[in-house]
């Protein structure tokens, strides 16, 4: 059986830490959305073109990680990079779950 998972609470939390944050119009948002997605459909074609994806994951991961370290300092890079990793266990739990539960 899964863990249940209270969004309440978890809204509450992120909200607290959004608060802290400068806050987007909605147009400035969409275009982070769409150039995030751009780059994201590039990387997977030229992964799955090449058939490397572990080449272009690292290629992307090391840009990614010296440009952040450039403009944002070691700190908030770490930050970014272990949040986008908690993210990505939470989408691999998920989906077990909704696995299991098929």
């Amino acid at each position: 059986m899964g863990k249940i998972i209270n969004f309440k609470n978890y809204r509450a939390k992120a909200s607290a830490i959004a608060d802290n944050k400068t806050m987007l119009s909605r147009k400035e948002a969409v275009k982070i959305e769409q150039i995030r997605d751009s780059i994201e459909v590039a990387l997977e074609d030229v992964a799955a073109t090449e058939n490397m994806p572990l080449t272009v994951a690292m290629a992307a991961g090391r840009y990614a990680a010296m440009r952040l370290f450039q403009l944002q300092g070691r700190a908030e890079t770490m930050a970014f990079l272990d949040q986008c990793i908690v993210t990505a266990e939470l989408c691999d739990d998920l989906s077990r779950q909704l696995d299991e539960d098929a």
